[in-house]
């Protein structure tokens, strides 16, 4: 069970008892971050397993080298930054993308084969945008933050992302309507 003191820290106050070593700060981050990271990456990567490997080896690596993590700096933008490349890095290893319909259907939602088609058609959409545009619309329609907390993430502008989200709108209106 999860410590209620933990759970009501903010991140800063996390990360800076992780810095001094505090196991269970890390877990609650760990807790706080794991799924809607590992949300971000199968969006990228359509594969469950490789975006779980790939939010535990951020993690791993924030626990080993949490002496340089700076407090004053915001876990979630350095998470998702973090995360951004390495997904990067391992499809660049990696030209194979596995599409799985596992966190698409779902028990309670019957889905036609149309539908299936649909979201399969959109997934791949959206997966041909440019980074800096997939990134913002996955951040905005995937996890659901504010373009404020867009930008603050992707250490831009609100009208930057304003703009980006517009491209992608474009692209992605283009490219389903062919």
């Amino acid at each position: 069970m999860r410590d209620q003191i933990y759970n009501n820290l903010t991140d800063r106050e996390l990360v800076e008892a992780i810095v001094n070593n505090d196991h269970t700060a890390f877990k609650e981050l760990y807790y706080r971050y794991f799924k809607i990271l590992v949300r971000f990456s199968w969006y990228r990567l359509h594969c469950s397993e490789t975006s779980s490997d790939l939010v535990q080896d951020l993690f791993y690596k924030i626990w080993s080298q949490r002496q340089r993590l700076d407090p004053s700096k915001s876990i979630k933008a350095y998470l998702y930054k973090a995360l951004n490349n390495m997904i990067i890095n391992h499809s660049a290893l990696s030209h194979s993308h596995t599409y799985s319909l596992e966190s698409i259907t779902d028990e309670n939602k019957s889905f036609n084969q149309y539908d299936i088609d649909l979201m399969i058609d959109i997934g791949k959409a959206v997966d041909d945008l440019p980074e800096k545009l997939r990134v913002v619309y996955m951040l905005s329609r995937i996890e659901g933050y504010k373009y404020s907390e867009i930008a603050a993430i992707c250490e831009i502008s609100v009208k930057a992302i304003e703009k980006r989200m517009s491209q992608a709108f474009e692209r992605l209106r283009k490219k389903i309507n062919n």
